[in-house]
């Protein structure tokens, strides 16, 4: 099985266990993807919810469920020791985060953040 196909029964999986919270990461995928690149990628930080909401158009309790499912779909991992809502820039995978991109615009869950007007 192709690793596509893999993420994209991830992707199912997680719709039909976790329907809200997947239903804010779908609205907000181009910011979750723009603040995971900020403090992964540029910065080089750890990052919680609330840094998130801090720097991003984004409440904390949205980043939160948003960053729940991203967890699950193994992109961000949460530390393991004192705070497991603070996630590691070194766990990050933009790769994955990529092929997920694709797997929503291919399901007609989120558009191309370059879709052409007509």
């Amino acid at each position: 099985m192709s690793e596509y196909q893999e993420i994209k029964q991830d992707v199912v999986r997680s719709k039909d266990m976790n329907e809200r919270s997947f239903q804010v990461l779908t609205k907000n995928f181009y910011v979750f993807r723009a603040a995971i690149r900020y403090f992964s990628v540029r910065q080089g930080l750890s990052f919680t919810s609330s840094k998130i909401s801090d720097r991003f158009p984004i409440t904390a309790s949205s980043a939160g469920s948003g960053l729940n499912v991203l967890e699950e779909l193994e992109v961000v991992e949460s530390r393991t020791s004192s705070s497991k809502s603070r996630y590691m820039p070194k766990d990050v995978e933009i790769e994955r985060l990529k092929l997920i991109e694709e797997v929503l615009q291919d399901s007609f869950e989120i558009e191309s953040f370059w879709k052409q007007e007509n």
